[in-house]
Parts: C-alpha cells; structure tokens; sequence
C-alpha cells in the first residue's frame, strides 16, 4: 500500500458511516430554523456579593424563578406574522428550539417565567428583542442572555422577582 493512501477497509467503513448516518438523519422534514440561548441572572442590586443569582435566590419576598421563555414574531415574504413560544426550565441555564420558526424576519424575546405564570415586568429586565432572519435548517445563536432581576430592597414600591 503507498504511503497517505487509505486501506479498502477504511474506505469501506467511511462509506457505511455515512450511509448509516444518512438513513438515520436524513429524512427529517426541516421547514424552519431553530435558536439557541444561555442565560444568567444578575440581582439588580449591587449591594450582593454575588455577581449572579440563582433561580431560587432564597430572599425573603422572592419566590424562584421557574422557567425561561423564548416568544418569537416571524414575518415571512408575503407579510404574514406566525407566532410561537418554547420554555425551559431556569436551572437548565441553557435552551435550543427546535426548528420551529417558519422562515421570515423574526423578532426574539426572553422572559423569566413564575411559577404562578410570566413575572412582573417591574421586577426584572430582559434585553431588547432581537431580529434575526430565520432561515430553514439554520440555527440562530443569541448567545449568553443576562436578565436582570429584583431580589433585595424590594417591596410595595418595587416587587421582588417571583414574589
């Protein structure tokens, strides 16, 4: 056998990888894009050792934060807006859609989630809804996503996260 030259049998074993690989994921229908995202929460307040909370921060008047939703807009070419929504749980720390989202312009957001449903939007801050453009098969990246939350001084005047 020459020198750099593969063997038949690795050639063969290539080849039924492949094949195999094929069979297994190759008849996926995929008609949208999926997104992926991490996250972390900051307290709002300064005032904390701790640069970044858990989702049960443990505070008095602050309840846990349950789960973290991703809504998303999407406008497709002919001007039609298709809604959807996927959550995971806080401490999962990280999420990937499937590929859900039709192709179009999107608009993404991200919300912390109660038990008792969507927190009070006065007891957090999420980042600006980012547009993005799907497109079918690819998956769109937010990166690490940093939602502020309220888990001191909090009161009549101000709620605490979850609380």
């Amino acid at each position: 056998m020459c020198a750099g030259m593969p063997s038949v049998a690795a050639s063969t074993r290539m080849t039924l990888a492949t094949v195999l690989c094929l069979l297994v994921h190759g008849c996926e229908d995929v008609n949208g894009g999926a997104v992926e995202l991490s996250w972390k929460l900051r307290p709002a307040s300064s005032s904390l050792e701790d640069k970044f909370v858990d989702c049960n921060p443990r505070m008095l008047g602050t309840g846990p934060v349950a789960g973290i939703r991703l809504d998303w807009e999407v406008r497709d070419q002919a001007g039609v807006v298709r809604t959807g929504a996927d959550r995971w749980e806080c401490s999962d720390n990280h999420g990937v859609t499937g590929f859900d989202l039709p192709e179009g312009v999107a608009l993404l957001r991200v919300t912390p989630l109660c038990v008792s449903g969507e927190a009070n939007r006065a007891s957090y801050i999420a980042p600006a809804a980012e547009q993005r453009r799907v497109i079918a098969g690819d998956t769109i990246s937010l990166g690490a996503v940093e939602i502020v939350v309220v888990v001191t001084a909090c009161g009549e005047t101000q709620p605490c996260i979850c609380g």
